[in-house]
C-alpha cells in the first residue's frame, strides 16, 4: 500500500525522538517569544497606564469653583487588550467556553484533515507519475471526501468564529451600558465631564470592529498553534529537526525586522475611529435639528461644516494607506515572498543531501515526488503558522487602537457612575452633602458650572410639603442649574441639600418637567407612564385611563389619530405646545409629592397654563416652578430671584424680601444684574388678587372682523399634497448610474486607477505565470540532481520575490485608493443634492419612507465604496488569469482540457445561483438595524439632559437594548445563512477544482510520450505535471472567484439599494424643488410685491390633514401680524409653506424677492428672516452664532459693501462692532467677555440656556436687518421685559414681524391677529386697534 510505504520511506531511528521532543519545545518556545515580540514591540514608546485594570481613572475634582475631569487613561500597548481579554474572559460564561472549546477542536481536526489531504495528494502525484489509474480512482474519491469535510470545517470554523465576535460585541457592549445608563453618566460623560466626545461611536463602532477583529485573530492563532505542533512534529519525525530550527530562526529575525520598522498602527487606527465619529455625529446632529437649518436657509454653512470634518478625515485615510502600503513591501517580502524562497530551500535541501534522496528507478523517483509533495506541504504550513503568530503585530495594533478607546469609555463610564452613587450621601472630594427629608432644602448651596462660573453663592431656602416655590431671574442667571445640581447632574460643590429619597438623583418623589420636551420613542402609553416600563405598570394605566389623562390637557384626540400599539417617535409628530402638554399629563400621571417645572408651558396659552397650576395644586403635589410669567405669583409662596452674579433674594407670601445682596442698595449694578432687578419689579408688581394680570392684557384692545375662513364644502375633497418618492429603479438601471458616479471618464483619476490595477494584476499573473515554472523546473532539477542549476534558480526566485513584494502591496494600495476615492465621489455627489434646496430636511420630514440618511450617507458609502473596490479587483484579477492560464492550459492539454474547465464553471455557477439566499435583503436589514442602534445613542446624547432628569436612563437602556438584541437576532440568522450556504460554496470555488486538476494531471501523464526509464523523460514529465497542476489551479481559482463574484453581488446588491435609494430620493426632492422655483419665478414676473400675500392658500400637512381652508392675509411693511390658536392647529405649518419646505396645496403666495446673498434661501429670501422655536446654535465661533448662515468672509463682505470698506482688517473691525452693539441690543454682551472673546469655539448648545439661545437668535435677526422677521414662539423662554425690548427694537430698526406666540402681552407690538381656530381648516382674520 502507497500508505505503508510512505510511512516506512519516513520512519526515523529511536534516537531521533529525543531530537524531536527538543524541537517541538524550542519551536513552541520560540514562537511564543514571537508572539510576545511583535505584541509588544511598540509598547517601549508608551508611557504605563495610570489606571489600574480594575480600578477607575482620577476622580473629578473641583478647586477654585471649577470643575477639572479626570485625566484620560494613558495608552499602555497592549494593556487595554489584556484587560478587555479579561473582561470577555470572566463573562464568557458555559456558552463562550462551548464557543472557545468548539473552535478549538475545529481547528485541531482542520490540522489533522489538511495534513492527511497533504498525504493523500502526494499519493496523487505518486499515481498520476506512474500512471495507476485504480490507485488514483480510489485516491481521488478518498480527496473528494476529504475535501468536503475540508469545505465543511473551514465554514463551521468562519460561523463559530462569527457567533464568537457577536458574543464578544455583546459582552462589551453590556459592560458598558451597564455603567452607562446608571447614576446619568450618559449625561456626565458628554455634558460635564467631557474627556470622551461621541460616546455612541465608540458604542455603536469600535466595540463591533474589535470584536470581529479579535475573534478572527483567535480562529487564525488557535489554527497556527495546532499547525505548528503538529507540523513540527511531522518535519522532525522524517527529517532533521534542524529545518525547524531554520523556520524558527527566519520567523525571528523577520519578526524583529518587521517589529523594528513597524508604524504605530494603534494611534492611527484610534485618530481614523474618532474623526470618523466625528464625521458621523455632524450628520447626526444635521439630522436633529433639520427644520431650524431649513427655516435658516443654513444649508451651504452646514455643508461647509461637513465638509471640513470630511476633508480631514479623507487626509488622514490616506496617510493609512500610505503607511500600510510601504509597510506592507517590507512585511510581504520577510514574511511571503523571500519566506517562499527560504522554504524552497528546506523543501529541496534533503532530496540533494538528506535522507529523502531518491534512487534511480522509476519507483524511487515516485516515491521522491511523492514525498516531496507531503514535504512542501509541510514547510509551508509551518511557515504560515510561525508566520501568523509572529507577523500579528500588526492586527494587534489595529486591535489595540479600538481596545484603547473602548477601555478609555469604560473607565471614565464606571468613574462617572461610582461618583456621586445613589448609595453616597456626599460628593467626593468635595464638601457638599446630601440628606434625606420629607422636604426640600438647600443650605449654603454654591452652583458652579462645569466651565468653572459661579452662578449663585451661599443659597439657604427651604421648600415644605404644600408649599410652592417660584424661580425668576434673567437667562443664564443659574435657573435650570439649580436642580441640575439638586437632581446630581452636576456635583454639589459646596453645602448641603436635603431632598426625599437617597443620594443625589431625582426619583420618583420629586418629578422633573423640562424646558425642552422629551417624548421617547413608543407608544402614546409609553409616552404617559415614562421613565417607567410597561412591565412595572401592568394593569394600571387602561385605555380609559388615558383618556382622562389626555382629557386633563386637551389631548384626547391623540387616541383616535394613533393606534394604542403604534410606536411612534413623537418628536417628529406633535408640535412644541403638545409635547409640552403631554409633559403634564405624564406629571398627572405619577402624582409626585415635588414638581419641578422648568418653563414647560411657554408654549400653551395662559388659560391652559392656569389649568395646569391649579390642577397640580389639587393633587397636592408641591411646585417648585421656573418661569417668567409674573401672573403664576399667586399660585406659589414663595419667590426666588437670581441675577447670575451669585446674589439672590427670597421673597416670602405676606413678608418683605430675604436677600443675599441688596442689588437696589448695591452702589454698582451689572448689567444683568439690572435685568434682574426689572425681573424682580415686574414680580413684586403682580396683583395678588388678579392671579390673571398678564393674561388679561388684550383687554385694552378692540378687534374687528377682517376675513375668515369659507365655510367647509362638503362636495370639496382635501387638496393633496405630493409626498417626496422617489423612482425606483431596477438594478441594472442603479448600477449603471453609479458607475457613472464612480467612474466618469477613463481618463479620470479614477480611470487612471483602474488602468493601473489591471496593469498590476497583469503583471502578477505574469510572476504567478514564472513561480508556477520555477516550482516545475526546481522538481525536474531534483529529480535530475543538478544542484548548480538549482542554486542558479534560488537566485531567480529572489528576484520574483522582491517584484512580487512590490506587485501585491501596490495592489492593494491602489485598490484601497479605489475604495476612498469612490467613498469620496459617492459622498460628494450625494452631498451636492442633500444640501441642496433643503433636501436634507425633505427626506426625513415629507418623504413617504421615512429614512436613514445619515447613516447611508455615511456608514452605508463607506462600506459600499470598500465593497466595489473588492469586487471590481475581484472581477480583473480572474478575467486576466483565465485568459493567461487557460491559454497555457490549452497548450498542455489541448482543447479537452479547456472544455472540461468551462463545462465545470457553467455547472458549478448554475448552481451557486439556485441555492444563493436573498443575501440582498439581509444585508441591507442588517445596516438598517445597525443605523437604528446608532441613532437610539445619537437621539439619547442629544436629549440627555431631559432624560436625566427624568431619570429615564433604564427606560432609555431598554429600548436601546432591545434595538440591540434586533441586530444581534438578525446578525445570528444572516451568520447560519451565509454557514449553510459557504459549505458548497466553498467546496464548488476551491475544494471540487483540486479533484479535478488531479484527472486532468492524470490525463496528461496518460498521454505523455517517451522512454518512462529515462531521466530527461521522467525530469520532463514531473516538470510538466508540476507545472499543470499550478496552471490548472490558477485557472480554477480564477473560476473560483468568478463563482464568488454572484454571491459578493448580491451582498453588494443591498448597500446599492440603500444609497441608491437615497440617491432617487434626493432627485426627486430636487424636481420639486425645480417645478416650485418656475412657479415661483413666473408668479414673481407676474407681481413684483414687497408684501406677503397669501391668496386661498390651502394649508395640508404632508399626512394630507386641512389645517387652513383658502387662507387668505396680507402681510405689507410696518402692519405686524399676530398668529394664534391652539397646539398643533398650524402655526408653524403655515410658515413651512412660505418657506418652502412644504409644498403648498392649492392658492398662491407671494412674497418679497431675494436679495444679495440669495443663493443661502430656497423659499425665505433674504428679505424674509425666519427665528424658529426650537433655538438652533450652529458650530462655530461666538461670532459665527451671529453671523449665521453667513460665512465670515460673506459677512465681511457685507459690511464691506455697506461702509464701503475694502480693507479686510477695518472691515472685520467695523464687523466685530457691530456684532458687539447687536449683543448688547438682546443684552447678551457679558458672553464676549465671559467666554474670551470672538475667537472663541466652544458647544454653544450646552453652554447657554435655552433662553439665552432664544436672545442670540434675535440677535441674528438684528444682524440681518430683513424687512420681515418670522419669530416662532422664539422669545418665550425670555422674561417680559426682555420681550418687550426685543420687539420694540425690532420696531426701531424697520423690521415687520410676523409672530407665533401664546402671549396676549404681545398684542400691542402687532396690528392684525390672525387665529387658527381649531386645526381642521377654520381661521379668522382680525384687525388689532388700542382703544
Amino acid at each position: 500500500m502507497a500508505s505503508l510505504q510512505l510511512l516506512k520511506t519516513f520512519q526515523q531511528p529511536p534516537h531521533r525522538r529525543k531530537a524531536l521532543a527538543v524541537a517541538a519545545a524550542v519551536l513552541v518556545a520560540g514562537g511564543g517569544l514571537a508572539y510576545a515580540n511583535a505584541a509588544s514591540n511598540r509598547r517601549k514608546t508608551r508611557s504605563p497606564s495610570s489606571c489600574s485594570e480594575g480600578g477607575s481613572a482620577s476622580e473629578k475634582s473641583v478647586r477654585g469653583g471649577s470643575f477639572k475631569g479626570g485625566q484620560k487613561p494613558k495608552k499602555a500597548g497592549m494593556k487595554s487588550v489584556n484587560v478587555l481579554a479579561g473582561i470577555l474572559i470572566a463573562q464568557m460564561g458555559r456558552q463562550g467556553m462551548r464557543t472557545l472549546l468548539s473552535l478549538a477542536a475545529i481547528a485541531v481536526l482542520r490540522t489533522a484533515l489538511s495534513n492527511r489531504l497533504a498525504k493523500v495528494q502526494g499519493f496523487l502525484f505518486r499515481a498520476a507519475f506512474l500512471r495507476r489509474a485504480p490507485l488514483f480512482v480510489r485516491l481521488i474519491a478518498e480527496n473528494l471526501f476529504l475535501c468536503f469535510l475540508q469545505s465543511a470545517l473551514f465554514s463551521t470554523s468562519k460561523f463559530i468564529t462569527g457567533m464568537l465576535s457577536l458574543q464578544f460585541r455583546k459582552i462589551l457592549t453590556d459592560r458598558v451600558h451597564a455603567d452607562y445608563f446608571q447614576n446619568m453618566t450618559f449625561y456626565k460623560m458628554s455634558h460635564v465631564d467631557r474627556r470622551i466626545s461621541n460616546p455612541e461611536q465608540r458604542i455603536a463602532s469600535d466595540i463591533p470592529k474589535f470584536s470581529s477583529e479579535l475573534s478572527e485573530v483567535i480562529q487564525e492563532n488557535m489554527t497556527a498553534c495546532f499547525d505548528g505542533l503538529l507540523y513540527t512534529w511531522r518535519l522532525c519525525s522524517y527529517a532533521s529537526p534542524k529545518y525547524a530550527l531554520w523556520i524558527l530562526a527566519y520567523v525571528l529575525g523577520a519578526g524583529f525586522v518587521t517589529g523594528s520598522v513597524s508604524p504605530p498602527f494603534g494611534k492611527l487606527m484610534a485618530k481614523e475611529q474618532q474623526l470618523e465619529g466625528d464625521y458621523r455625529q455632524i450628520h447626526t446632529r444635521l439630522r436633529t435639528h433639520s427644520e431650524s437649518i431649513a427655516f435658516y436657509g443654513g444649508q451651504d454653512r452646514e455643508s461647509s461644516f461637513v465638509k471640513q470634518r470630511f476633508k480631514k478625515l479623507i487626509k488622514h485615510l490616506s496617510v493609512v494607506l500610505h503607511t500600510q502600503w510601504w509597510f506592507g513591501m517590507i512585511q510581504d517580502f520577510t514574511l511571503k515572498y523571500l519566506g517562499a524562497t527560504v522554504g524552497v530551500v528546506l523543501i529541496i535541501e534533503p532530496f540533494f543531501s538528506g535522507n529523502l534522496k531518491p534512487d534511480h528507478s522509476t519507483l524511487g523517483r515516485a516515491e521522491m515526488l511523492s514525498n516531496m509533495r507531503y514535504h512542501t506541504s509541510v514547510i509551508i504550513a509551518l511557515f504560515q503558522a510561525l508566520g501568523t503568530v509572529a507577523f500579528n503585530s500588526r492586527k494587534l495594533h489595529r486591535i489595540s487602537g479600538y481596545g484603547d478607546r473602548i477601555r478609555e469609555l469604560m473607565l471614565v463610564a464606571r468613574e462617572l457612575r461610582l461618583t456621586g452613587s445613589n448609595s453616597a450621601v456626599s460628593n467626593k472630594d468635595n464638601s457638599g452633602s446630601f440628606l434625606e427629608a420629607n422636604h426640600i432644602e438647600f443650605k449654603n448651596v454654591k452652583v458652579v458650572t462645569p466651565t468653572g462660573n459661579t452662578l449663585v453663592e451661599n443659597l439657604t431656602l427651604k421648600v415644605e410639603p404644600g408649599s410652592n416655590l417660584l424661580i425668576t431671574g434673567p437667562n443664564g442667571s443659574g435657573k435650570s442649574s439649580l436642580f441640575r445640581v439638586l437632581g446630581g447632574l452636576w456635583p454639589l460643590v459646596a453645602g448641603c441639600i436635603a431632598k426625599p429619597g437617597l443620594g443625589s438623583s431625582l426619583n420618583n418623589v420629586i418629578f422633573y418637567v423640562p424646558q425642552r420636551p422629551y417624548t421617547a420613542v413608543g407608544t402614546l402609553r409609553d409616552q404617559l407612564i415614562y421613565p417607567l416600563t410597561g412591565d412595572k405598570v401592568a394593569g394600571t394605566l387602561n385605555e380609559e385611563g388615558m383618556r382622562e389623562l389626555l382629557r386633563n390637557v386637551d389631548l384626547e384626540y391623540l387616541l383616535d389619530r394613533y393606534p394604542l400599539e403604534m410606536e411612534v417617535n413623537w418628536g417628529d409628530e406633535l408640535s412644541l405646545g403638545e409635547q409640552q402638554r403631554l409633559g403634564m399629563a405624564r406629571l398627572f400621571y405619577h402624582k409626585p409629592s415635588f414638581a419641578i417645572l422648568d418653563e414647560c408651558t411657554s408654549a400653551v396659552t395662559t388659560d391652559m397654563e392656569e389649568r395646569f397650576c391649579a390642577k397640580v395644586r389639587a393633587m397636592g403635589t408641591s411646585c417648585i416652578t421656573i418661569s417668567h410669567r409674573p401672573a403664576l405669583v399667586a399660585f406659589h409662596d414663595i419667590v426666588l430671584s437670581l441675577d447670575g452674579e451669585g446674589s439672590y433674594t427670597v421673597y416670602y407670601k405676606g413678608t418683605g424680601p430675604t436677600a443675599s445682596e441688596d442689588l437696589e442698595s448695591s452702589r454698582a449694578i451689572s448689567t444683568r444684574q439690572n435685568d434682574a432687578l426689572t425681573v424682580k419689579k415686574a414680580f413684586s408688581t403682580s396683583k395678588e388678587d388678579d392671579p390673571y394680570h398678564s393674561s388679561k392684557a388684550s383687554d385694552s384692545y378692540v378687534s374687528k372682523v377682517l376675513a375668515q375662513s369659507p365655510s367647509p364644502d362638503k362636495c370639496r375633497s382635501i387638496p393633496m399634497v405630493p409626498r417626496l418618492k422617489g423612482e425606483a429603479q431596477s438594478m441594472p438601471v442603479r448600477v449603471a448610474a453609479l458607475s457613472k458616479i464612480l467612474v466618469p471618464s477613463l481618463y479620470g483619476k479614477q480611470g487612471g486607477q483602474l488602468m493601473a490595477v489591471a496593469l498590476l494584476v497583469i503583471a502578477r499573473t505574469w510572476i504567478s505565470d514564472r513561480i508556477a515554472d520555477l516550482n516545475g523546473t526546481s522538481v525536474k532539477y531534483v529529480l535530475e540532481q543538478d544542484k548548480a542549476a538549482f542554486i542558479r534558480l534560488t537566485g531567480v526566485s529572489v528576484l520574483q520575490s522582491a517584484a512580487s513584494s512590490v506587485v501585491a502591496p501596490s495592489l492593494r494600495y491602489l485598490t484601497a485608493l479605489l475604495a476612498l476615492g469612490w467613498r469620496r465621489r459617492m459622498t460628494e455627489h450625494l452631498s451636492q443634492h442633500y444640501f441642496s434646496n433643503n433636501a436634507f430636511y425633505k427626506v426625513f420630514h415629507l418623504s413617504e419612507t421615512r429614512i436613514d440618511a445619515d447613516q447611508r450617507i455615511t456608514q452605508d458609502v463607506e462600506k459600499l465604496g470598500g465593497d466595489l473596490s473588492g469586487l471590481v479587483t475581484g472581477m480583473v484579477k480572474p478575467l486576466v488569469d483565465i485568459l493567461w492560464f487557460t491559454w497555457r492550459m490549452k497548450m498542455l492539454t489541448g482543447r479537452r482540457g479547456v472544455a472540461i474547465l468551462y463545462a465545470y464553471m457553467l455547472l458549478g455557477l448554475g448552481f451557486l445561483r439556485a441555492i444563493t439566499p436573498n443575501f440582498g435583503a439581509l444585508t441591507s436589514q442588517e445596516q438598517q438595524l445597525e443605523g437604528l442602534f446608532r441613532f437610539m445613542h445619537s437621539r439619547l446624547h442629544t436629549h440627555a439632559e431631559s432624560v436625566a432628569f427624568f431619570g429615564g436612563g433604564s427606560r432609555e437602556q431598554a429600548m436601546i437594548e432591545a434595538r440591540f438584541t434586533a441586530l444581534l437576532e438578525h446578525s445570528k440568522k444572516l451568520l447560519k445563512r451565509r454557514w449553510i450556504f459557504s459549505i458548497a460554496d466553498e467546496f464548488i470555488t476551491k475544494q471540487l477544482p483540486h479533484n479535478v486538476t488531479w484527472g486532468l494531471s492524470l490525463l496528461y501523464a496518460m498521454d505523455h510520450s517517451g522512454d518512462r526509464a529515462s531521466t530527461i523523460v521522467q525530469g520532463e514529465l514531473a516538470h510538466a505535471l508540476r507545472f499543470l497542476a499550478s496552471v490548472v489551479s490558477q485557472s480554477f481559482l480564477a473560476f473560483g472567484d468568478l463563482l464568488e463574484l454572484y454571491r459578493k453581488f448580491l451582498e453588494l446588491s443591498g448597500g446599492i439599494a440603500r444609497v441608491s435609494e437615497l440617491d432617487e430620493l434626493l432627485h426627486a426632492a430636487q424636481q420639486d424643488a425645480k417645478s416650485s422655483s418656475e412657479n415661483a419665478l413666473a408668479l414673481s414676473n407676474s407681481e413684483q410685491s414687497e408684501d406677503i400675500v397669501f391668496s386661498e392658500v390651502d394649508i395640508v400637512t404632508p399626512t394630507q390633514k386641512l389645517l387652513a381652508r383658502k387662507l387668505t392675509f396680507v402681510v405689507s411693511p410696518n402692519n405686524s401680524l399676530l398668529v394664534t390658536g391652539p397646539n398643533g392647529s398650524g402655526k408653524s405649518s403655515l410658515f413651512r409653506v412660505l418657506g418652502g419646505l412644504w409644498p403648498s396645496a392649492s392658492g398662491t403666495i407671494a412674497k418679497p424677492s431675494a436679495s444679495f446673498y440669495s443663493h443661502h434661501k430656497m423659499g425665505l429670501s433674504q428679505e424674509i428672516f425666519y427665528v424658529p422655536q426650537h433655538p438652533y446654535t450652529a458650530l462655530g465661533t461666538l461670532r459665527d452664532q451671529i453671523i449665521y448662515p453667513l460665512t465670515l468672509d460673506e459677512a465681511i463682505a457685507k459690511v464691506s459693501q455697506a461702509y464701503k470698506e475694502g480693507n479686510r482688517e477695518q472691515a472685520l473691525q467695523l464687523l466685530d462692532q457691530r456684532l458687539l452693539a447687536t449683543l448688547q441690543d438682546v443684552r447678551l454682551v457679558y458672553l464676549h467677555e465671559r467666554e474670551g472673546g470672538w475667537d472663541t469655539t466652544v458647544n454653544w448648545e450646552d453652554m447657554l440656556s435655552l433662553g439665552e439661545q432664544q436672545r442670540l437668535g434675535m440677535a441674528r435677526l438684528f444682524f440681518h436687518q430683513p424687512k420681515y422677521g418670522i419669530l416662532d414662539e422664539c422669545t418665550n423662554a425670555t422674561s417680559v421685559d426682555v420681550e418687550e425690548h426685543l420687539y420694540k427694537l425690532a420696531s426701531s430698526m424697520g423690521i415687520t414681524v410676523v409672530t407665533i406666540s401664546q402671549r396676549p402681552a404681545l398684542i400691542p407690538f402687532h396690528s392684525m391677529e390672525l387665529k387658527l381656530v381649531d386645526g381642521e381648516g377654520g381661521w379668522e382674520l382680525r384687525s388689532i386697534k388700542a382703544e
